[in-house]
């Protein structure tokens, strides 16, 4: 967009002008700076007004203060180029092949196990079944997931892609690496930010926990016997980790349980397993994961990152320790930590457009908020076995 000529700036400012007294200060092809001189009402009210007023017609603003002058900058050139609806679509069906064909080969494998173990014949539908099962394991938390995070950002009019899944067969347990949905520009305030960074973890835990209530009491129960033979054998093996919510669910199932037996966890009921530990990483407060953005929605720009690198630098060192207690079960965490630290972990998380916002949640949300994050953070948080 260029606003080196006459007309758009008038446009511009007369926009501006309906919500704040500003003087043009400086312009170039990026960007029109204006200083503040006043509101002509609650300031952060009046940005976001003004965020869904110019927002869609391409202009991006930001108000922060340079010394102790409040400035308003209008990016008007630099959008990123969003993921087109045939772009998703495509990832999408990629991924769904990928997390198919990645199911098949898990089911098949899952079913010659049990057919040494108990002797009997696999069917193809069983193996069919177990199929659809971790396509649907898999596909719908991540799919709510980001329905979660596209609700927010459609409701604030965030300029943002759609989602786009990425398929990973063979290479990830899952056949997938999950998905994204990229934000053109920030959230207008600190509120909007933290709904974002809540909600597509909120709904993607609802519904993997929920499935894996499901398909772990659906999954086949082994003797002791059967099952010491399954281990001496190779055929079957423990669990090495475990989120908390996945087992409690284990704990009340074998309460009502009259005889000793192990479950022996289907593709769906490992998927899902799979997918509540997924969340936990994103909960994590480092970085730009949903994790660091509701912390950095509660507190200062520092503060995020202090506990960005503080956090990522414990689990290094946990995963580390576990080499040498825990065999090395607890390694694919701090790798992920310190992916999480290197790509994003050390800049600083702005926040929202509204670098002056420091009200916009009040304090009963803010608690309530953090009561939620702290209970989806402790529900999957991985238990070393």
């Amino acid at each position: 967009m260029d606003v080196s000529g006459g007309d758009e700036v008038p446009n511009l400012t007369s926009i501006i002008n309906k919500f704040f007294y500003a003087i043009e200060s400086s312009r170039n092809e990026e960007f029109v700076e204006y200083v503040v001189l006043s509101a002509r009402d609650d300031m952060n009210k009046l940005f976001d007004e003004l965020y869904d007023e110019l927002v869609p017609m391409g202009y991006y603003p930001i108000l922060y203060k340079a010394g102790d002058v409040i400035t308003l900058r209008i990016l008007t050139t630099g959008r990123r180029k969003s993921t087109s609806t045939k772009s998703s679509l495509v990832f999408f069906s990629l991924t769904l092949a990928s997390v198919v064909v990645t199911g098949f080969y898990i089911s098949t494998d899952f079913h010659n196990r049990l057919k040494f173990l108990l002797g009997y014949s696999t069917k193809t539908t069983d193996v069919i079944y177990d199929t659809l099962f971790f396509m649907f394991s898999v596909m719908i938390p991540l799919i709510t997931h980001e329905l979660g995070h596209l609700t927010i950002v459609k409701r604030f009019n965030i300029p943002s892609t759609y989602p786009l899944l990425i398929p990973a067969p063979f290479i990830s347990p899952l056949g997938t690496f999950g998905a994204i949905v990229k934000m053109d520009f920030l959230p207008k305030n600190l509120k909007c930010l933290l709904k974002l960074g809540i909600s597509g973890p909120l709904l993607g835990f609802i519904t993997s926990l929920s499935l894996f209530i499901i398909t772990y009491n659906t999954s086949p129960k082994l003797s002791l016997d059967v099952a010491l033979v399954g281990l001496r054998e190779g055929i079957v093996s423990p669990i090495d980790f475990i989120p908390l919510s996945a087992y409690l669910v284990m704990t009340v199932s074998e309460i009502h349980q009259t005889t000793s037996s192990v479950v022996l966890l289907n593709p769906a009921a490992y998927a899902s397993m799979i997918m509540l530990l997924i969340h936990f990483v994103n909960l994590l407060p480092i970085g730009q994961l949903d994790g660091g953005h509701v912390v950095r929605a509660v507190t200062s720009i520092r503060f995020h990152s202090l506990v960005s690198v503080t956090v990522a630098s414990l689990l290094i060192l946990y995963s580390l320790v576990s080499i040498v207690y825990l065999r090395g079960s607890m390694v694919w965490l701090g790798i992920f930590a310190l992916l999480a630290l290197l790509i994003s972990g050390f800049k600083p998380h702005i926040g929202s457009a509204n670098m002056l916002d420091s009200s916009s949640i009040s304090k009963d949300v803010k608690v309530r908020y953090i009561m939620i994050y702290l209970a989806l953070l402790t529900l999957s948080i991985p238990l070393p076995t």
